[in-house]
């Protein structure tokens, strides 16, 4: 892979969008072009795995120290957070629910199948 930064890739941008841009645009979208380009860590071992049937898919393996903690973290709104939980909750529940009905009518509808009759003077004949 080649040496990627914020100029190789500014330099295959439309010429025609390029002489249209100011001195101002120009630096911003290479600012923006840097920040979205990962930064080269330290990594105790890289491995990179092509799959030879599927050419977009690959696995890129860092080992090192984690960096990302410290860049990741967030507050979270305590009502945000308890609307969450609730919500998780309540479709757990309802997950549960949706499978034990689908158990009790698959069960139902064998035993219907079957001709069993679990209650046996529970119609009149």
């Amino acid at each position: 892979m080649e040496n990627l930064n914020e100029n190789t890739i500014f330099e295959q941008i439309n010429p025609l969008i390029e002489q249209s841009m100011t001195n101002e645009q120009k630096r911003e979208t290479k600012r923006l072009i840097s920040c979205a380009l990962p930064k080269p860590r330290k990594k105790i071992i890289t491995l990179n795995f092509n799959f030879w049937f599927f050419k977009m898919f690959y696995i890129t393996i860092y080992l090192g120290s984690e960096h990302r903690s410290i860049s990741r973290r967030f507050s979270i709104n305590k009502v945000f957070q308890l609307f969450v939980i609730s919500f998780s909750t309540f479709f757990v529940f309802l997950v549960i629910l949706s499978a034990l009905t689908a158990i009790f009518l698959a069960l139902y509808y064998i035993k219907s199948l079957l001709g069993i009759d679990l209650f046996q003077f529970h119609l009149l004949r």
